[in-house]
């Protein structure tokens, strides 16, 4: 390589539908354990603690069986997306996803911690 020149793209390296896939299902399986951890969280922080759900479409749900149950269906309906698409496109969206939910399980047990500390 000479001076100046761009190193190769990773598309031409045999990157293929296979690769997007398995990347696509460990995003969307970290972004289902996210959920549960989530959820399990959350209804500690409100049952015991006295916390309050701040997102308006989860309150009500908080503390019934339909909360888990949305909890694990809409990352299953994502796993089963992350199967059959063949996009990289949507790889980025789910690693931004698994961030999201990263940051915001790590919140939820900060509070749990620092209210128990």
């Amino acid at each position: 390589m000479s001076l100046g020149q761009l190193a190769p793209s990773r598309i031409g390296r045999g990157l293929g539908i296979q690769d997007v896939r398995v990347t696509a299902t460990a995003l969307a399986i970290a972004l289902l354990a996210l959920n549960v951890l989530d959820v399990v969280v959350t209804e500690f922080s409100v049952t015991h603690l006295g916390a309050v759900e701040i997102n308006p479409l989860m309150a009500p749900l908080i503390g019934t069986p339909w909360a888990f149950a949305l909890k694990v269906a809409l990352p299953l309906i994502v796993i089963t997306l992350a199967t059959r698409l063949r996009s990289w496109r949507f790889v980025k969206f789910l690693r931004g996803m698994v961030a999201l939910y990263i940051v915001i399980v790590l919140f939820n047990i900060s509070q749990v911690a620092y209210t128990l500390a």
